[in-house]
């Protein structure tokens, strides 16, 4: 028989002092002692009444590693307790899932296995309780839990012995509150503006969805591909100014960035007549033969960084484009080997009416 429940997704969060976490997951007798404290919090905080089951990810999770397109952590522990459920009922139950040999059951609830980058980790949680109920707790939740629900010093003395974990505070909340805390951040590093690409693939990747981003970025949200599509503009077609196209790139980049450290799919979207080599994540802008001598000269911003090489080769005028810093590093390497000298004016070399990119050696 197939058990209802309303959903209501919850973590545990905890600042914490960075250094000082030896590992990021716990066993599954780890988790279950941890699930119970953290069930008491929250059951002093905002009680969820009977037939509520709470499930908890023996797993510390960054932000950006548990806010991923479709929230896949708390499917995954709707997927992995709904069996238990079924086979063993509900009424009351705390379920902890941990794990085995250092590896978590589902590989949705797998942090990296890396140290933590940033100075917040989370533990996801999935309250399930009986469908007439959910709605009201719910709404609860998001207005009550955030100025409620501390996490009691027991738990956090739990993850100091199992993991390491020194926590300045711990505090329960809504994943909407998660994604409250990730805006404000982005707000005061002044950011906030590309967030809402990334939060529909978080809460709504069912739904298309067109953006007007910072310096005329534009970006398309694709229910059907689960991806993000950004318009690439080349140096010689951008409609503004040749000082606001660093402007136009660090925007992309910045959306780039934030959309790979929450897991979305992106790809460009460029113009007609640029081609995209995905094997080497770069963009070749084809300008058409030119009489010029072979050579490479490197587009630099002094604030943005390297824009484009432009390549003379065999009587053809190219710009390449890369994606990431990856793409750069590697192309670098390669074009550097093919050409004995590379011109680095240490600015963007360009000219003309309209301006376009030009080798070093012709402008």
């Amino acid at each position: 028989m197939q058990i209802r429940f309303h959903d209501i997704r919850l973590l545990a969060g905890f600042e914490i002092q960075p250094g000082s976490v030896r590992n990021r997951s716990l066993t599954r007798d780890q988790a279950s002692e941890l699930a119970e404290t953290l069930a008491a919090d929250l059951a002093r905080a905002v009680p969820a009444g009977r037939g509520a089951v709470l499930a908890a990810a023996g797993t510390l999770m960054e932000p950006a590693e548990v806010l991923r397109p479709g929230l896949p952590a708390w499917s995954a522990l709707a997927d992995l307790t709904d069996p238990m459920l079924r086979d063993q009922g509900s009424d009351g139950r705390v379920i902890a899932i941990g794990a085995h040999q250092g590896r978590m059951p589902d590989r949705r609830l797998a942090a990296a296995g890396e140290p933590p980058q940033g100075q917040f980790l989370t533990v996801p949680l999935l309250l399930r309780v009986p469908p007439e109920d959910g709605p009201a707790l719910e709404a609860r939740l998001e207005s009550e839990l955030f100025e409620r629900g501390s996490v009691a010093p027991p738990a956090r003395a739990l993850l100091e012995r199992f993991t390491g974990l020194q926590s300045i505070h711990g505090q329960l909340l809504t994943v909407g509150d998660l994604m409250a805390l990730q805006h404000v951040q982005l707000d005061a590093a002044g950011l906030s503006a590309f967030w809402p690409a990334v939060e529909q693939a978080l809460i709504a990747p069912e739904q298309d969805a067109s953006f007007e981003l910072p310096a005329g970025l534009r970006a398309e949200w694709s229910a059907e591909d689960r991806s993000l599509a950004i318009s690439f503009l080349v140096f010689d077609r951008f409609p503004n100014s040749p000082q606001a196209y660093p402007l136009w790139q660090r925007a992309f980049r910045t959306l780039t960035l934030l959309a790979a450290q929450h897991g979305l799919a992106w790809r460009p979207q460029p113009e007609a007549g640029v081609t995209l080599d995905e094997h080497q994540r770069l963009l070749i802008h084809s300008a058409g033969p030119t009489e010029l001598e072979n050579s490479l000269t490197e587009q630099v911003d002094p604030d943005a960084g390297l824009i484009a090489w432009t390549v003379v080769e065999d009587g053809v005028l190219r710009h390449l484009y890369p994606l990431d810093a990856e793409a750069a590093r590697q192309q670098r390497s390669s074009l550097y080997r093919r050409f004995g000298h590379v011109h680095q004016p240490g600015q963007l070399c360009y000219g003309g009416e309209p301006p376009r990119l030009q080798p070093m050696e012709s402008t």
